[in-house]
């Protein structure tokens, strides 16, 4: 009888053991790819009628679409580190990218997003710009960047040679370069804010964006035959500038046909200061043709960009791994293409602060949400998808809610920020912005999306302001 009870207790064990291992090699894979630079209105299934971006499109059409994200903080090191660490940028400590040296320090035990896949058994890779990178000089030096070695199983860089490409260049903004025909001089060059453009001949397969592609399906080649679950981190550089693409890319945009955004006479008189943001008379983008050149090149990039993503797609259909991956594909902050006269990034309006966010999920149905939704809501979203506990430190919030009830509010408000003082806060109806200077902004999201009418100074709206003044020092110290 011992016997026996011995016998069915060790059986009864090693039949949870099995289940138990099976449970956990049915965790999802997940491929998470982020663009450069990229706003969100240059998209197709963003609503852009000029770009085409039919890949990108197509995973909307087949993964839940959120319409209302905001990066929280509109600088590529910064959003990148809140993305990574699942913090506001503040409480990460990461407020410029200079400052992005300081993640692993700061973030110190805390397991980052891609730490906490790969301390729960799966394979993680970084192939090209996850964490911040400058570009172009970390791409054409070839180098990490302030990477964060703990994230990863493997990592790859991907050399490239960005603004010293062969073919056809333009410089159509007015910074001054400083060209190096040594290429051995690496930064501070003049090329990382400048709207210059290459149009290669060929297919590219020298850029960076190609390399990591490539890179990334030979890594799910290997994971499709070990079966070991991976978290694919893919960093795609376009359409962050230089504006280098190959030549066939443009040949869809003639830059005369190129429609530039709506203006209204007198835009910027109700806009302070401090909220002026890089723009085309500081760069000298001084007719209309070199705005249309400008959209020409970055939407160029953007289908380059979207080409690899398309690739990385198609691979997972191919090698059988689709049924078994999570697929992402978001940016690290919005970008203007010439929206109040403002051009790139670092300002708190919404072309600037909007990132697209895609997330197909096996089994689970297509959509598009316009609940708000914030960056560092990623890190908890796929934790909860591939059943991994989320740790105490991530100030973000699952998503998973919304694919089965697309209208819930995940947040009454979200947040982010510019410099030190600089603050956005997006409810459902209101955009509120303050200035550490002093100035502020208040626009209707439901009246007026394209934010032509500040209504901070209206009598009207003084009750609202001051709402929104008590929500925003509210959310201030959750932060701290």
């Amino acid at each position: 009888m011992t016997h026996s009870l011995r016998g069915g207790c060790c059986l009864l064990f090693v039949a949870l053991v099995l289940l138990a291992s099976t449970a956990e090699a049915k965790r999802p894979n997940v491929l998470f790819i982020i663009s450069d630079d990229l706003g969100s209105q240059a998209l197709g299934c963003y609503g852009n009628k000029q770009c085409h971006s039919p890949n990108i499109d197509k995973l909307a059409s087949e993964g839940m679409k959120f319409e209302r994200t905001y990066t929280q903080y509109p600088v590529c090191g910064p959003s990148r580190a809140s993305l990574m660490s699942g913090m506001y940028a503040q409480a990460i400590g990461v407020t410029s990218n200079g400052a992005a040296d300081n993640f692993t320090k700061n973030l110190g035990e805390r397991p980052s997003m891609a730490q906490l896949f790969k301390d729960n058994g799966y394979y993680t890779a970084r192939v090209s710009k996850i964490y911040h990178m400058r570009v172009p000089g970390d791409i054409t030096a070839g180098v990490n960047g302030p990477d964060h070695v703990a994230s990863w199983t493997e990592r790859f860089n991907c050399q490239a040679p960005e603004q010293w490409s062969e073919g056809k260049h333009a410089h159509l903004s007015s910074e001054k370069l400083k060209p190096d025909p040594q290429r051995k001089i690496h930064y501070a060059l003049g090329y990382g804010g400048a709207f210059y453009v290459v149009q290669v001949p060929g297919e590219g397969a020298e850029q960076a964006d190609i390399k990591a592609s490539t890179k990334a399906i030979e890594i799910l080649q290997e994971r499709a035959k070990d079966k070991q679950p991976f978290f694919l981190a893919v960093g795609l550089v376009r359409p962050h500038v230089p504006l280098v693409a190959p030549e066939s890319f443009f040949k869809p945009y003639p830059a005369e046909k190129m429609e530039l955004p709506k203006q209204v006479d007198g835009d910027w008189d109700d806009i302070p200061k401090a909220g002026i943001s890089k723009n085309s008379r500081g760069s000298g983008l001084n007719t209309k043709l070199k705005k249309q050149q400008v959209l020409e090149a970055y939407y160029a990039a953007v289908s380059f960009m979207d080409a690899q993503v398309g690739k990385l797609t198609g691979a997972l259909d191919r090698l059988g791994l689709a049924d078994d991956t999570i697929v992402v594909f978001t940016a690290d902050h919005g970008y203007h293409l010439g929206e109040h006269e403002f051009w790139q990034k670092m300002s708190l309006h919404q072309e600037s602060t909007r990132i697209p966010l895609i997330i197909r999920v096996p089994g689970k149905k297509a959509g598009t949400t316009t609940t708000l939704a914030q960056q560092i809501d990623i890190y908890p979203t796929l934790a909860e998808l591939c059943g991994l506990k989320v740790p105490p430190h991530v100030q973000g919030k699952s998503l998973v809610p919304l694919w089965d009830h697309p209208n819930r509010a995940i947040h009454e408000e979200v947040y982010t920020l510019r410099g030190k003082a600089d603050h956005l806060l997006n409810t459902d109806h209101w955009a509120f912005i303050r200035y550490g200077s002093g100035g502020i902004e208040l626009y209707d999201m439901q009246n007026d999306p394209q934010q032509f009418t500040n209504l901070a100074e209206d009598p009207k709206y003084t009750a609202t302001v001051e709402e929104m003044q008590m929500r925003l020092e509210k959310k201030l110290a959750s932060i701290r």
